[in-house]
């Protein structure tokens, strides 16, 4: 297929002024016959091939400049510039290392690394404070007085003696007031006292473990029990979601029902009493519910046929010279 710049050199050819001179020797030139209306077609004939092809000559000039690769002398003065806009899109896209192996991606993992075993030991700790009963203000206070201990005794032993002095008594080694006056009284000997004293002690102890341990069973049955329920009302939600394609219009009115009868009738305190409760909150909605009317779908045109090369009732491009294609692609390129 024969490109644009064999084209402008047949163009180049056959503009060529000297094109005359080079026939036959031998053959004899037909002399001019004509006149000033031939003379003035030839004048206009041939300056319409001289701008014919000075535009082809600049559109072929134009199309070598883009293709032509830039010279490595013109990027010399700029090599710092280069480098940090190569260094910017790879930390963008990651394309001089593979993904896993990039240094913000190592940074990203060892950060989410850190944030994991710093919740592993918050964890831990809220765990610890759970499983013996201990608020956050008594582990913020225990912290305090170890602090104390190593930088302000004095300070520390202020505020740990009302502390000490009530231990001591619950475990028997300081003996209450009654066996105190017993023993003023000499009714019952110092060691007698103690040994009473911390036999109370270790009875104390008991209740008060006994009793903890059944504090947190109920603690453990309530969230589980909540949790239960939770789920429930999840999975009927669920459920529904999948079964009614009008559930999302449906949900305003389901938890004003939901609501009234709970007011009504109480919160259930089983999953199966859960469920019931939903069912029949979600029968009252769709006994009042209207759905909605569907979108009406808008007609698409007719397609026309094509005839000839052309749809109908489409005009027709006018015809363009050769010139004014050219002219179109210069100003295309």
């Amino acid at each position: 297929m024969p490109t644009l710049d064999d084209e402008t050199k047949d163009l180049d050819s056959s503009a060529d002024p000297n094109l005359d001179d080079q026939q036959p020797k031998g053959e004899a030139q037909a002399e001019p016959k004509a006149g000033a209306d031939d003379a003035s077609s030839s004048a206009a004939t041939g300056e319409e091939d001289k701008d014919l092809l000075s535009v082809v000559r600049d559109v072929v000039d134009q199309r070598k400049a883009k293709s032509e690769p830039a010279s490595p002398a013109d990027g010399e003065g700029n090599g710092d510039d280069g480098d940090k806009q190569t260094k910017k899109q790879d930390d963008e896209n990651y394309e001089d290392v593979p993904f896993h192996k990039h240094p913000r991606f190592q940074h990203l993992l060892r950060k989410s690394k850190t944030f994991e075993q710093d919740a592993i030991r918050y964890q831990n700790v809220q765990s610890f404070l759970d499983q013996n009963g201990l608020s956050s203000e008594e582990a913020s206070d225990a912290l305090i007085t170890a602090s104390l201990a190593k930088t302000a005794p004095a300070k520390c032993w202020e505020l740990v003696k009302p502390w000490v002095q009530n231990l001591l008594i619950a475990a028997g080694e300081v003996l209450p007031d009654d066996l105190q006056k017993r023993v003023q009284a000499g009714e019952i000997t110092t060691e007698a006292a103690l040994e009473v004293s911390r036999s109370k002690a270790a009875v104390a102890s008991m209740h008060a473990s006994q009793s903890f341990r059944e504090q947190q069973e109920a603690r453990r049955q309530q969230r589980d029990q909540h949790t239960a329920l939770t789920d429930a009302a999840s999975s009927w939600e669920a459920d529904r979601q999948a079964r009614d394609p009008n559930f999302a219009a449906k949900a305003e009115p389901l938890m004003k029902e939901i609501a009234y009868l709970q007011v009504k009738e109480g919160r259930p305190k089983t999953p199966e009493g859960v469920k019931d409760q939903l069912q029949r909150a979600y029968k009252a909605v769709n006994a009042a519910f209207t759905p909605p009317k569907p979108a009406a779908a808008t007609a698409r045109p007719a397609v026309r046929p094509v005839r000839d090369g052309q749809v109908a009732g489409t005009a027709r491009p006018a015809e363009m010279s050769t010139l004014e294609i050219v002219r179109a692609n210069r100003r295309a390129g």
